[in-house]
């Protein structure tokens, strides 16, 4: 049965205006140049980890930066996002680079539009994730190396990107079923057309 007008009315879409490409990152280690790759359009994430890796920690959101700004990008970096700055960048087009909790050592992700269920008040997250798709309830990834496409609700988001310091904190924040869209500990990366 297709949905009413009011169904589809109450479901909105937003998706970067940029041209990203998708990729799977080559091994567990390599999330902040897959994505910087993905973003900056390039593919060469082998050169890109170097230039991580020859300024300091390649998880380090200011190292990340640093080799960002050496592309011709539309570009930047702040240290104290919450979900509500996410929503509107993504609403506008842009297309983000965060980190979150999804693994014991951390994990880099992508995210690239926004579905907005007004009829439910809720919404999810578009996630380009290099290395596979994230289980929320299980708080694990199945497999990894398997570039994923799709949605991570609001919930897992903010879990993992926003509220928490560590995997387990994550998880906790996660199963509890907290959500403060306004709370701001979040570091992104933003591109903008």
């Amino acid at each position: 049965m297709p949905a009413s007008p009011e169904t589809m009315n109450a479901i909105r879409d937003y998706h970067t205006k940029l041209k990203v490409l998708n990729l799977s990152q080559p091994d567990p280690y390599t999330c902040q140049s897959t994505c910087i790759a993905m973003a900056v359009d390039d593919p060469n994430i082998e050169d890109i980890r170097q230039r991580l890796e020859a300024i300091g920690s390649p998880g380090d959101p200011q190292v990340m930066a640093d080799v960002i700004r050496q592309f011709p990008v539309n570009y930047e970096l702040h240290l104290n996002a919450c979900l509500d700055d996410a929503k509107t960048w993504l609403e506008e087009g842009d297309f983000l680079i965060t980190h979150g909790w999804l693994t014991h050592s951390g994990h880099v992700i992508c995210l690239s539009g926004l579905e907005i269920d007004t009829q439910n008040n809720s919404y999810k997250f578009e996630v380009k994730d290099p290395w596979s798709e994230f289980d929320a309830p299980s708080w694990s990834y199945d497999l990894g190396g398997n570039f994923y496409d799709g949605y991570y609700s609001s919930y897992c988001i903010y879990a993992a990107c926003v509220a928490s310091s560590s995997y387990g904190d994550a998880q906790s924040i996660y199963n509890q079923g907290e959500l403060d869209s306004s709370y701001k500990n979040m570091w992104v990366h933003r591109f903008m057309p």
